[in-house]
């Protein structure tokens, strides 16, 4: 069975386990913001990187048979065209720009020039000396640093309902002393790998995604209504917070608008407009979904994760899970304790 088969069957165990928009990974720290339950600790696994060192004229060919990763691309010095298959312009890439495929397997070449000669990737990889691909005509050189990774699969489907397909983060789009540091020591690791290279790169790899998105969230390519946008809106980012950190607790639209300090009236139109639904519809999402990591945990019963997401009852805990995940609580664990057994084959 293909790497690309295997994440259908884990996504389609996933989806049918899990309510639509929110996480999967277990977080019960009471005082995490939203952000970092998401982001923080994405369950980076098989990570993989490459530095190619290309003298023009140079092509290659990327087929996208790698499966449901992220990838991404740092370009260390020189430029390049990267173009996918169905699109008519190429996007230019200039030294220090990042370009982050997320949780997507489409085609797609990457050129020194609009007619140089194109190979596949699976045979560049056949150049391959410790990790680094020395190619091409013996012109201008380009470095790369290009890899990627695999996430878990609870995470997954939120990563790829809320990012967009692809990130294009330029040299000085929105990037921190910080975001520049993490990208200046993957490019130095890679260049010259020493003990533990690859534990390091593995962390390096989840900042960099972490930063990017940031970048990403405050940039003006950021669309103007999903999570993301939420996120970055001061008001209604209050009141999410505020559904994350007390899930326990007894909210109305009115308490959550007083989070947000917003009237009622406003601060309901907006988080609808914003989210696609309204803010009780979202935090009873995020309470089945921590209701969920704590089935799954197998350390809680029934009736004490009812209560720590702020039902009364194990009925009505039941009644609103089953509602929202399309399954009972002892069903849920049933099928969580089928996709753990799954993975770890």
């Amino acid at each position: 069975m293909g790497a690309r088969e295997v994440d259908a069957i884990k996504l389609g165990l996933v989806s049918a386990i899990r309510p639509k928009n929110v996480t999967d990974r277990p977080a019960f720290e009471h005082r995490m913001d939203p952000l970092s339950e998401v982001f923080g600790s994405m369950g980076i696994r098989d990570a993989v990187y490459m530095r190619v060192e290309a003298t023009a004229p140079w092509g290659v060919r990327y087929s996208g048979d790698i499966g449901l990763r992220v990838r991404f691309a740092l370009v260390v010095r020189g430029s390049a065209l990267l173009k996918f298959k169905n699109q008519r312009q190429a996007i230019a890439l200039s030294s220090g720009d990042v370009f982050i495929f997320i949780l997507n397997d489409e085609p797609f070449t990457l050129v020194d020039h609009a007619r140089s000669h194109v190979v596949d990737y699976g045979e560049l990889r056949k150049l391959e000396v410790d990790r680094v691909i020395h190619y091409g005509g013996g012109g201008s050189l380009s470095t790369f640093v290009a890899g990627s990774f695999g996430m878990s699969a609870f995470e997954a489907p939120l990563i790829s309902t809320i990012l967009p397909r692809y990130l294009h983060l330029g040299l000085e789009q929105n990037r921190s002393h910080a975001f520049q540091s993490v990208l200046d020591l993957l490019a130095a690791e890679t260049a010259g790998p020493g003990i533990a290279s690859s534990r390091l790169i593995s962390c390096l790899y989840e900042l960099l995604f972490v930063y990017a998105i940031r970048a990403y969230a405050s940039s003006s390519a950021a669309p103007p209504k999903g999570w993301l946008a939420a996120m970055s809106d001061n008001h209604l980012s209050k009141a999410i917070g505020a559904m994350h950190a007390g899930i326990d607790r007894r909210c109305s639209v009115a308490s959550l608008a007083r989070d947000a300090r917003m009237s009622r009236s406003a601060f309901a139109l907006k988080f609808k407009s914003v989210l696609g639904q309204t803010p009780l519809e979202y935090l009873t999402q995020w309470r089945m979904y921590r209701a969920g990591a704590m089935i799954r945990s197998n350390n809680m019963s029934f009736s004490e994760v009812a209560s720590a997401v702020g039902y009364g009852s194990e009925s009505s805990f039941s009644r609103a899970f089953r509602r929202e995940m399309g399954v009972a609580p002892r069903g849920y664990r049933r099928k969580c304790a089928l996709l753990q057994s799954f993975i770890a084959e």
